[in-house]
């Protein structure tokens, strides 16, 4: 379903981009009360009575869970031949059921004139490894999505997403799915979903090396659609017991 959505979608123009930027007008300041003490006291227990115990109990799996603690760092390109090319450096640091990932969204577009470009900064501020095993890694996270052109703005964005990997951590693939939302006009600045596989070039110690390969969407304030093929490295530092 995924494959047959991207290639039925039209060209984006950067500049329809950020057009769309420009004209999501209408914010507001928004905003209710509650009661501060009682959303406190819920939080500190929550997390005395299920943080806490979850992080220290996922921690201890490190040596059956590579993932638990680690460092990756991704430089994927996504490319749509003679039109445009769009550039993903990142990198996603995990502590046992936390995880943080920040990454550039740089986008080229050919036309004629000389080409136009735009970037955002995705910030997954925090986020939960809600399941991490060997093979399966399973995550929800939210942070900003920031437009580095136009007026700056920042969005609220959140990320769902899977790693599969085999036994012996030498192939596998991931599929995430982002999405960002202007509360006070209630547009979405951007949808995004990819897939990708992962096969292991190389490792030494807690030094792995992947190749990665695989397709993406991007939707821009409902209405610009932008895809292409993506392909790109995978540096990750975890430990193989």
């Amino acid at each position: 379903m995924f494959i047959l959505f991207v290639v039925s979608i039209a060209h984006a123009q950067v500049n329809d981009i950020k057009g769309a930027s420009s004209g999501n007008k209408g914010r507001s300041e928004r905003g209710g009360r509650a009661s501060s003490g009682a959303a406190a006291y819920f939080l500190i227990d929550f997390a005395f009575r299920t943080i806490i115990p979850w992080q220290m109990n996922t921690l201890q799996k490190r040596g059956e869970a590579p993932n638990v603690l680690s460092l990756e760092v991704f430089g994927q390109a996504a490319i749509q031949p003679s039109t445009y090319y769009i550039f993903n450096p990142r990198v996603r640091g995990n502590w046992g059921i936390f995880l943080t990932d920040f990454r550039m969204n740089y986008m080229i577009e050919d036309r004629i004139g000389g080409p136009a470009d735009l970037r955002t900064d995705d910030w997954q501020v925090l986020g939960l490894n809600l399941v991490n095993t060997r093979t399966v890694t399973a995550r929800l996270s939210t942070g900003i999505m920031h437009e580095a052109f136009g007026d700056g703005h920042i969005f609220n964005e959140s990320v769902a997403s899977i790693s599969v990997m085999s036994p012996d951590q030498r192939i596998g693939g991931f599929g995430e799915f982002r999405w960002s939302r202007d509360y006070s006009t209630g547009s979405n600045p951007r949808l995004e979903a990819s897939v990708n596989v992962q096969r292991k070039l190389f490792d030494h110690s807690a030094l792995h090396l992947f190749a990665t390969g695989g397709v993406m969407f991007q939707r821009y304030y409902n209405e610009i659609n932008v895809w292409g093929v993506q392909a790109g490295l995978a540096l990750k530092l975890y430990r193989l017991n």
